[in-house]
């Protein structure tokens, strides 16, 4: 029995087969690696292609957002130049108000002051036939915040302008009122501060009078009688009432 171990094999030699797959092989590489070079020579212009139109897209984007980045700086630029110009031209018109008012508010208290002058100048060149003669033209009482119950009086005599004389006499000044439920009357010479009660007058067109005065504690004033005594002889003496809450002011000072 042969030993299976030890065989023999008997080949035969083929050269032109084997030319023949090499020259397949060679063939079908060839064939490959020339279909591989189209495709990636397809996909890579492709792909170029695509990109070089996505880089032109971008491109064009960028150009039309920098064309819009400008225009937006410039309009911001003009909003901010007209921002700043409404700004001042509001802080001067408000300014320009306020200078307005101001000088409104002066022309108005000047305007007030120059009719009472008026008035007053007018009541001495052109007052009526039954204010002929020495009158009372003013008489107020401004309440004062030095002390309690404590008020400045002032008084304003006046004659018409077409007496060239000068006109004397004494001015006297009487406040009456309630104290306890008592009617009460008080002379101005017992109430003024400083010894200014004593209102004795010589003008020709007017006279000014004023004085601190100061009511006793508890009394209550009602009204004011202001007299006039002239001291030529056949001259008419004159006596004028006034409400108290109706001359009496108050006053902002000290």
């Amino acid at each position: 029995m042969a030993d299976p171990r030890h065989r023999v094999v008997i080949t035969t030699d083929q050269p032109g087969r084997r030319r023949v797959v090499v020259a397949v092989v060679v063939a079908l590489s060839l064939f490959l690696s020339f279909a591989l070079y189209r495709y990636t020579r397809a996909t890579t212009e492709s792909d170029f292609l695509a990109a070089t139109s996505e880089r032109d897209r971008l491109l064009d984007e960028r150009r039309q957002l920098t064309r819009e980045l400008r225009a937006a700086k410039s309009e911001a630029g003009s909003l901010r130049d007209q921002l700043a110009y409404l700004s001042r031209s509001q802080e001067i018109d408000d300014g320009a108000c306020v200078a307005v008012k101001q000088s409104l508010g002066r022309l108005q208290a000047e305007s007030s002051d120059l009719r009472e002058q008026l008035a007053f100048y007018r009541g001495i060149v052109s007052p009526q036939e039954s204010q002929a003669g020495v009158r009372v033209y003013e008489f107020r009482v401004t309440a004062l915040k030095t002390a309690a119950n404590a008020y400045r009086y002032d008084l304003v005599l006046i004659q018409p302008v077409r007496s060239e004389k000068r006109v004397g006499g004494q001015a006297q000044v009487v406040v009456e009122g309630l104290k306890g439920g008592q009617k009460q009357r008080l002379k101005l010479a017992d109430l003024a501060v400083n010894g200014g009660g004593n209102l004795l007058f010589s003008f020709k067109y007017f006279e000014e009078f004023s004085g601190e005065l100061r009511l006793p504690d508890g009394f209550r004033p009602l009204r004011a009688i202001v007299s006039l005594q002239p001291g030529g002889e056949g001259q008419p003496g004159i006596e004028d009432e006034y409400e108290w809450a109706k001359i009496v002011q108050e006053t902002d000072g000290p």
